[in-house]
């Protein structure tokens, strides 16, 4: 049995209007802020969320957003999206037996061979064991009965670990989730979502624990060399494209996700760099910042925009800049022509 995903479409489409905003403000910003570098550093996705008779639909701009940079934290993201991958699996898996054992029993039987095959960079790394490539079943999920077989959710333990992840930025938590789910395991998600790329190496790339607790599998980036963890912005906006959407994994998954991000914004550790009332030093702005790590800004008009960014120095020029340049994107491009 294939444990996997599909692909997920990409539901980002380029926008010459919203890419000639984006173009404007950073030209502005670089007028009104001497002091950052030129040309502009940052990598930068910015996406309008509209919404349609459809649904929603995604319009694009950005400036290096398909190159590959160290991202630190913001790879967790990653880790999150591939434990609930993994309990969409598993519960198909759960809904034909009776017992915990004949679960646990089936699922190494019948996925690990298949996730241990799944990147070929981790299946080769050095210094990596089987077992710390592939998930640690009974440590993720608990099962109980339901309609004559059983479902999974998560370990207390390990749900407490993925909110801490999130929600506080802790490493260690982060560590201990990394190391449950195996690196053979998120990234063999993200690649065969479609969040990934293997013969260019882009895309999002989570194979090092922020502790140092396993071997490192590295990655080239254009900012900081080889590295543990990666993304391009698009990517990125794209998987949270599907958040917003409710299409990453299924939309009760979707709802937990998006759910402890926003709990990120409000009240974890680690406040957006976008979010100027709980930075208080650097100048208001029009929008506000719902979820951590990634910028999600409605208007009074109640239009929804989706930012990442990535590789900017964090200077209270560079952040003022940067929030100078969302504020005026979404001004220029609801002005009209």
């Amino acid at each position: 049995m294939n444990p996997f995903p599909a692909p997920y479409p990409t539901l980002l489409s380029d926008d010459p209007a919203l890419q000639m905003a984006l173009d404007t403000a950073v030209s502005e910003a670089l007028s009104q802020f001497p002091g950052l570098a030129h040309p502009f550093r940052a990598a930068i996705s910015f996406v309008v969320v509209d919404q349609t008779s459809d649904g929603l639909d995604f319009r694009h701009a950005g400036l290096r957003y398909g190159d590959s940079y160290f991202t630190a934290s913001l790879a967790k993201i990653g880790a999150l999206y591939a434990a609930y991958e993994l309990l969409r699996s598993v519960n198909a898996v759960a809904g034909e037996v009776t017992t915990s054992q004949e679960l646990f029993t089936r699922l190494r039987n019948e996925f690990d061979l298949v996730i241990d095959a799944s990147v070929q960079a981790i299946a080769e790394a050095p210094g990596l064991t089987r077992a710390q490539r592939l998930p640690k079943y009974e440590q993720i999920f608990v099962t109980a009965p339901a309609a004559g077989a059983l479902a999974c959710s998560f370990q207390p333990g390990f749900q407490d670990n993925l909110n801490k992840m999130i929600i506080k930025g802790s490493n260690d938590t982060a560590a201990a989730v990394i190391q449950a789910l195996g690196y053979s395991w998120i990234n063999g998600a993200l690649n065969a979502g479609g969040f990934f790329f293997p013969p260019a190496a882009t895309g999002i790339w989570l194979a090092g624990t922020f502790t140092s607790s396993l071997p490192a599998v590295r990655i080239p980036s254009v900012n900081d060399g080889m590295v543990a963890q990666a993304s391009t912005c698009f990517d990125m906006a794209n998987l949270y494209a599907h958040i917003v959407r409710r299409t990453l994994v299924d939309p009760g998954s979707s709802n937990f996700m998006h759910a402890l991000l926003a709990t990120s914004a409000s009240v974890g550790d680690d406040p957006s760099y976008l979010d100027f009332t709980r930075r208080p030093a650097l100048p208001p702005r029009d929008f506000g910042v719902l979820d951590s790590k990634i910028g999600h800004a409605p208007l009074k008009t109640a239009k929804q925009f989706v930012v990442v960014f990535q590789d900017s120095l964090d200077d209270l020029d560079s952040l003022s800049a940067l929030g100078y340049i969302v504020d005026r994107t979404i001004k220029l491009s609801q002005a009209g022509p």
